[in-house]
């Protein structure tokens, strides 16, 4: 509770061209300074002090039928990573040569890394994330906030009708788009098209609706400064975007309101560091493949097609160790839509990932610290890392 006490003591008062229906939205791109939402969230929120109110997206509110409970599993609406951090290490990518065609790739530097030494309570979460979503899914509001005074203030939103300091990106970069495409590191990360099937040339107002299989992923809209690994951001391919890293510590809440309607496979809501889609989220990267869990990974809510379809099960990965809810899952939000909480606190080293009704959270400009105090002591299932 370290996070909650010290904030109300403040508050004592593949590639593709982009669909011919998309809509680019314009978007801040500073010259020099990065956007406060890299580390220092002082700044934030001046731009997003109110939203339009959006019909398509208070649809979610609206119930289609009530979810069956998971058969095998214990359901839950809290679940809490404990003692998250440490001292270790992880592997970063420093490099990749792109190769020379034709394939396949026999270049030595396809893939370079160097041993990153990390330090805190909520190493490696601390540093820079990014939101990632595999359909089928209906997503309706996404938030960010960064600690301040008497709370957090929003400092990134979207909804169906709207969008600020936040871009869905993909992984289909290359051609005459967006994004690259080479010979060792395979296609990079490019601006998603308003269903997030295809590359598209700019930023894009997503549709909200994600078609079985289709992923994408949300990042600020505050470009990488530099070139190569001495850039803000570490080594990157071609469109480089800063993720959410919140305050100097790592403190941040990600909010998003979403669906996860049964198709022919199974959807997935999961956050890494933003530097394994900066260099290639299924190939080189500091993520690593299962249980080697490098640097990071948290699956908030996904839904394993070799167990029961109706739980959401959530797991965290590091260079720590891995653990899951302790036996215990979400409810899929197949019909009724789910508003999913994650807490990041850098200073009590706990990740908090909490499960609401739809209508109980507004996605307003500011969260109040009595909020987040109530979120985090309802700690449900609890993982010790």
């Amino acid at each position: 509770m370290v996070l909650c006490a010290a904030l109300l003591a403040c508050s004592s008062t593949s590639q593709g061209p982009g669909t011919a229906g998309d809509t680019a939205i314009p978007v801040a791109m500073p010259d020099a300074e990065p956007r406060a939402d890299v580390g220092d969230s002082a700044a934030q929120a001046t731009d997003l002090a109110t939203v339009p109110s959006c019909p398509a997206s208070a649809a979610g509110d609206t119930p289609l039928g009530t979810d069956t409970p998971p058969a095998r599993w214990k359901v839950t609406d809290a679940i809490t990573f404990l003692n998250v951090g440490g001292k270790g290490s992880y592997d970063r990518v420093v490099d990749m040569a792109p190769g020379a065609w034709p394939p396949p790739c026999s270049d030595a530097n396809a893939c370079v890394k160097a041993s990153k030494p990390v330090s805190g309570p909520l190493v490696p979460f601390d540093e820079e994330m990014t939101m990632v979503f595999s359909g089928p899914i209906e997503l309706y509001d996404i938030a960010v906030y960064a600690p301040d005074s008497t709370g957090f203030s929003r400092i990134s939103y979207w909804n169906r009708c709207s969008s600020d300091n936040l871009v869905f990106m993909n992984n289909l970069g290359g051609g005459s788009v967006s994004g690259v495409w080479t010979v060792c590191g395979g296609n990079s990360q490019s601006y998603a098209s308003a269903d997030g099937s295809q590359a598209a040339p700019a930023p894009t107002q997503f549709a909200g609706t994600l078609a079985d299989g289709v992923g994408v992923n949300v990042m600020s809209a505050s470009p990488c400064q530099g070139t190569g690994d001495s850039s803000e951001c570490g080594f990157y391919r071609d469109v480089g975007l800063h993720g959410f890293r919140g305050s100097a510590d790592g403190t941040k809440i990600f909010a998003v309101k979403l669906r996860m309607p049964v198709g022919s496979v199974t959807p997935a809501y999961w956050i890494l560091p933003a530097q394994v889609v900066r260099t290639a989220q299924y190939g080189c990267n500091c993520r690593g493949m299962g249980g080697a869990g490098g640097c990071g990974e948290l699956d908030v809510a996904e839904v394993l097609s070799s167990d029961d379809a109706m739980a959401a099960t959530s797991t965290i990965y590091s260079w720590k160790s891995v653990r899951n809810g302790n036996g215990s899952t979400f409810q899929r939000p197949a019909l009724a839509s789910a508003t999913f909480v994650v807490i990041f606190d850098g200073a009590g080293g706990t990740i908090s990932l909490r499960r609401l009704d739809a209508n109980a959270f507004d996605f307003g400009p500011a969260t109040a610290a009595t909020v987040v105090a109530a979120w985090q002591a309802n700690q449900g299932a609890t993982s010790d890392m």
